[in-house]
């Protein structure tokens, strides 16, 4: 009998000790009933939420992360829309104005598409490297201009009917991505 007495003691220390680190207060009852006499009520101390785990933080976390694939989803969108049949109209008159074939800046192009990952290789697709022939600087040209009207015309349609995660913060982005395409030279971050 001694063994069970104390094995439900330590049990109730473990408890006691249990609701400490929970903040929890034991109030006896001030109703007049028997049961309300033997067994006291319990009030909870309300949980306190770490600064982690705040709307607000979640949010930030969200949006840190969603900032920094945002140049490379709307790289590969402007490269996809500019290989697209849906492109051929805006791109046949600045391609005849610039000498270039069609199937050589979709060429061009679709062997760039899948090293798209960043700014580093956007910008690639937008300056002149010192030595590239005229050719590729007319190609580099009738991209920026594609890509810009991708951004007025076409990027709010890609945007709502793709998988992506944030779709709010690639609206709110579209223009600033659309101000460093036409000027890429000073196009070396992007923040949020």
């Amino acid at each position: 009998m001694p063994y069970l007495k104390n094995k439900i003691a330590q049990v109730a220390q473990r408890k006691a000790q249990i609701d400490q680190s929970l903040d929890i207060k034991i109030e006896p009852s001030t109703s007049s009933s028997d049961q309300d006499l033997k067994a006291d009520k319990i009030i909870r101390a309300p949980k306190k939420t770490p600064k982690e785990t705040t709307p607000a933080s979640i949010q930030a976390k969200k949006t840190a992360n969603s900032a920094k694939n945002i140049v490379k989803n709307f790289g590969r969108a402007m490269v996809t829309f500019a290989i697209s049949k849906l492109a051929v109209p805006y791109l046949t008159e600045k391609l005849q104005s610039l000498n270039l074939d069609l199937k050589d800046f979709q060429h061009y192009l679709f062997q760039r598409k899948e090293n798209m990952d960043g700014i580093s290789s956007l910008r690639a697709l937008l300056l002149n490297d010192g030595d590239d022939d005229a050719q590729t600087l007319a190609i580099k040209a009738a991209f920026q201009h594609i890509s810009v009207i991708f951004l007025k015309y076409f990027s709010v349609n890609w945007i709502y009917n793709s998988k992506l995660g944030d779709k709010q913060v690639h609206v709110k982005s579209r223009f600033k991505i659309m101000r460093r395409i036409q000027d890429p030279e000073h196009f070396t971050y992007f923040k949020m």
